[in-house]
């Protein structure tokens, strides 16, 4: 009977610990919590609002207007996951040189929001950077 228990109270050990570690410090390799101010953050929220607004047919620019949850994950460079939220600004497209100081619009009828979520992969070595995801609701 002791035989038995002995591999069984390792196992559950190793177990504990294994979890133990999950809780604290996350998923080895899975996506962390990250700082508006971490270096390549603001970059990468820049390069998606940009091709968010490439791709937009509306006239007028978006900008951040409150960042929701900024998180990182390395793979094979690092992948950026940001949700904000976005407001229509009172610039056109073509027009403003820095969106960050474009008003938002405060006119209900011209005014709009969004929030969305933008995963940015960057592999700063090469340079290269990818907007993979880009969802908005």
């Amino acid at each position: 009977m002791a035989f038995i228990w002995k591999p069984s109270f390792s196992f559950l050990a190793l177990l504990f610990a294994v979890a133990v570690v999950c809780v604290i410090g996350g998923i080895p390799g899975g996506p962390v919590n990250a700082d508006i101010g971490e270096e390549g953050v603001q970059d990468a929220l820049k390069f998606a609002v940009t091709e968010f607004n490439k791709k937009s047919n509306d006239m007028y620019v978006y900008r951040v207007s409150q960042v929701v949850r900024l998180q990182k994950q390395v793979v094979a460079g690092i992948k950026y996951i940001m949700t904000v939220k976005i407001g229509r600004t009172s610039c056109r497209k073509g027009r403003a040189e820095n969106i960050e100081l474009c008003a938002f619009h405060d006119v209900p009828k011209l005014a709009k929001t969004s929030t969305c979520t933008f995963e940015v992969w960057s592999r700063p070595w090469i340079p290269d950077t990818k907007l993979l995801k880009n969802t908005c609701t």
